[in-house]
Parts: C-alpha cells; structure tokens; sequence
C-alpha cells in the first residue's frame, strides 16, 4: 500500500512539474547557443525553412560589443504552450550570432481583433509577471518586468486603423535590441 502511494505521488509530482515547466518564459536561456531552443523550433540547420531572412542588425552598444545579423525562426504554439489556450498566436525565436536574443509569443488578430478581444495573452501575462491595465486611458502601450536577470516585455497597441498588436517577449538587457527592427 505504501508502494502505491509513493508510486502515485512520485508520477503526480513528475507530471505536474512538467505541466508547470512548458510555457515559462523564464526558463529560456537568454544568451545561450541557438541549439538551447532546438525543443521548441526544431533542429536548425543551414538550409531550414523555418529561417526567416534577415531582419536587421543590432547595434554595437557601449561594451557590450553585440552585433550581427539577427534571424526569426517560427514555430506554432504547441511546440512550447500545448497545455495553454493563447488562441491563435506564433512563437518566434530570435537569434544573433547563434546565441538566443529572445522567444516572443505573438497574438495573431483578425480585421476584428477577435484573439486579442479574447484576452488570453493578457490573463497569462496577468498570472505570470504582474497586472496590465490595457483599458486605462494611461495605458502606454507596454510593460517591462526585470525577474532574475530577465526581461519580460508585454505590448498591447492599438494603431491608427484599430488594429491591435499584442505579445509577450523575454529578453534581456543586453540581448533586447534584437527585438528591435532596424526600421523602427
């Protein structure tokens, strides 16, 4: 009998820690080799299609001499989140000089906004780093939370044809230009 129950408590403790694992942003390793997020975008080789092209280049900032090409890799949300409901949205992996600068998840809206207006980025980001009151008339568009060496980057922006951007992005200070297009 007490077989049974360590049995059953050593399963129940092993699947919940799993569960609570997939989907933590805090658990990418910002800054380490591109292969670090091979578990949810795939092996990268040269020729891989998930590869989109170049988005721009960062720039050499004071001491920390970062710069390069800056690649995004794609993948749909099963490959990190399977076990949460973000609605329809893309996880995007940003590399430069085959470190890892950032994973975003990004909401895919319709004309009508309808994931945003479903609110479920919103509800995960409000569970996970701190609230966001995207309605206020104060609201600036986004937020920044500095956990553990990390940043968490949360945007909500409406433009001026009422469509709504909205994602979740960890980086970090050094790493955060990648995120940055060069147009911008």
């Amino acid at each position: 009998m007490k077989k049974n129950i360590f049995t059953l408590f050593f399963i129940t403790t092993l699947f919940s820690s799993q569960i609570s694992w997939a989907c933590d942003l805090l658990s990418i390793d910002i800054g380490s080799n591109k292969s670090s997020i091979e578990n949810i975008f795939g092996t990268f080789e040269e020729e891989q299609s998930q590869i989109e092209e170049v988005i721009g280049t960062t720039r050499e900032t004071g001491s920390i001499g970062l710069a390069g090409e800056v690649f995004i890799y794609f993948t749909e949300k099963r490959a990190f989140c399977e076990d949460i409901d973000f609605g329809d949205v893309l996880i995007k992996g940003y590399v430069v000089n085959n470190k890892v600068g950032a994973v975003e998840i990004e909401v895919q809206n319709g004309k009508d906004n309808d994931q945003s207006k479903k609110g479920l980025l919103k509800q995960y980001v409000q569970a996970n780093f701190g609230t966001v009151d995207t309605e206020s008339r104060s609201w600036p568009g986004y937020k920044f939370w500095n956990i553990g060496g990390k940043q968490i980057f949360y945007y909500k922006i409406i433009d001026k044809n009422n469509e709504i951007s909205e994602g979740v992005a960890v980086t970090s200070p050094k790493y955060y230009d990648v995120l940055l297009d060069e147009e911008n």
